[in-house]
């Protein structure tokens, strides 16, 4: 059975079938506080500097450091040493081309401000767990979230949609369009709202998940926010 475009209805549908097994780890944390009796509890949302947030974060590897120090121990043929600080600096590139993703990202989405205290940057440094970017746009009416993968779980399942659309069927909630020159699939539910996933590149993929659209026109409305193309040249995709 083939698929055909459709408009988007909303139906409950689950999201987290192609969802990476990988747990995510934050780069970007709120530890925590005990507080005392005379203070409120801690909140890692609050803002202080007029509107500036929170943000902590670990500083990355010295890509340099690490570098010698893999040279130093495969000289004393302590492979597994060298190994871990060739990880190491892996990791250390990655975390700075995501932090340079992050200051890419739009800093307001349909009127909606990110939440920068929520920040993410996650790297393994090798194998197939890859890289994730993601940045969250709150408000009461609920979450955008901008997400930019490389060489992760994420994009296994977007690819096969794009390039075999026919082999999930038919579903109403989901379709394969085109954005901007790339194959892309649009989902909606009723709680989730929309998403829109875009594969790039060899091995990466742009998703956004807009909890607070209501038209896919919305969806695509914020998505034109997102420059695609950075993200390609940031991560020397071809």
């Amino acid at each position: 059975m083939t698929m055909a475009p459709c408009h988007a209805q909303k139906k409950k549908i689950d999201f987290t079938k192609g969802k990476s097994l990988l747990n995510k780890v934050k780069t970007l944390t709120e530890p925590e506080e005990k507080s005392s009796p005379d203070q409120p509890e801690p909140n890692d949302k609050i803002y202080r500097n007029e509107g500036e947030p929170k943000v902590r974060k670990l500083t990355p590897p010295d890509v340099n450091e690490q570098i010698s120090n893999a040279r130093a121990a495969f000289a004393d043929n302590s492979y597994t040493e060298a190994r871990f600080y060739v990880q190491q600096a892996i990791v250390g590139i990655e975390l700075q081309i995501g932090y340079k993703i992050l200051e890419s990202m739009p800093i307001d989405v349909l009127g909606v401000s990110a939440d920068k205290s929520q920040d993410e940057v996650f790297s393994a440094g090798a194998g197939f767990v890859g890289m994730n970017v993601n940045r969250e746009y709150p408000n009461e009416a609920g979450t955008i979230k901008a997400i930019v993968a490389n060489n992760s779980g994420e994009n296994m399942g977007v690819q096969m949609a794009v390039s075999s659309p026919t082999m999930s069927g038919y579903d109403e909630n989901i379709k394969i369009t085109r954005y901007k020159g790339y194959k892309a699939v649009i989902e909606v539910d009723d709680y989730s709202g929309y998403k829109i996933s875009i594969p790039f590149g060899q091995s990466s993929v742009f998703m956004l998940k807009c909890g607070t659209c209501d038209t896919e026109e919305q969806l695509m409305e914020a998505a034109n926010l997102f420059d695609i193309d950075t993200y390609k040249n940031l991560l020397g995709e071809k």
